[in-house]
């Protein structure tokens, strides 16, 4: 799968507390926000 690189603006605290939870679950942040993004479409459709 192809990636680009985006920017989105997030609090501060927030981003810590997903570094911290991403490093505890040893995955990356994007391949959590990917699948937290996919999840999410699915319930709307």
């Amino acid at each position: 799968m192809e990636r680009k690189t985006t920017s989105i603006k997030v609090s501060p605290q927030l981003w810590e507390d997903v570094k911290i939870f991403c490093i505890r679950q040893k995955i990356d942040i994007s391949d959590w926000l990917e699948k937290i993004i996919r999840e999410n479409l699915k319930k709307s459709k």
